[in-house]
């Protein structure tokens, strides 16, 4: 369970990395400082960034098994991952609707338009456009922090729950030492008494 939901987390990360650099390019796209050489360089980057994002949610996957896509393990509802020796004992991950929200982020750059010219996939020529990409960026990235912070209470949770199973094998491990253990100084000097 920690390592299915520490692959999806690490695919969190990366996305988020890749939204920080595109908010990056609409930045410097956001300048009359740049020509039409300049804003077809940044565009150009920006729609692989964007295109690498789909990739990641379509394409993360642990055992064979999706993870990030909306028909699949995260996205289609609820993960219940055993944490214990009973039926009761279970864990139950529901990132579902922010997988969702992130998803419905990430494709509203595809249909964005600025004032001015109509973005197409994230793409921008001017000013505008790249100002109006600004605005789906900041919503990409908030997606992605709500995503990632409903994922980690579960790890964090997790993380308690190990914690306390393992210390409840101990214990039991120890009280069942004390009951079946001998004393091997007392016996030794029960058998030499004998």
């Amino acid at each position: 369970a920690m390592s299915m939901m520490q692959t999806a987390e690490g695919a969190f990360d990366e996305m988020t990395n890749i939204a920080y650099r595109m908010k990056e390019l609409a930045t410097q796209g956001a300048s009359d400082a740049n020509g039409d050489t300049e804003w077809a360089a940044q565009s150009a980057e920006f729609v692989a960034l964007s295109a690498e994002l789909t990739s990641i949610m379509e394409n993360t996957s642990f055992g064979g098994t999706d993870l990030l896509d909306t028909a699949d393990k995260f996205g289609a509802g609820n993960v219940v991952f055993q944490v214990g020796s009973s039926a009761a004992e279970t864990l139950t991950v529901n990132i579902s609707t922010d997988l969702a929200n992130v998803k419905t982020a990430m494709t509203s750059s595809s249909t964005r338009a600025a004032t001015g010219t109509s973005t197409t996939n994230g793409t921008f020529s001017n000013v505008a456009d790249a100002q109006a990409q600004l605005g789906f960026v900041d919503t990409l990235i908030g997606e992605i922090g709500t995503a990632r912070s409903s994922l980690g209470a579960s790890m964090n949770r997790l993380e308690h729950t190990m914690t306390n199973v393992t210390n409840m094998k101990e214990n039991t491990q120890a009280a069942s030492s004390t009951l079946m253990d001998a004393d091997f100084a007392a016996e030794t000097s029960n058998m030499t008494k004998q």
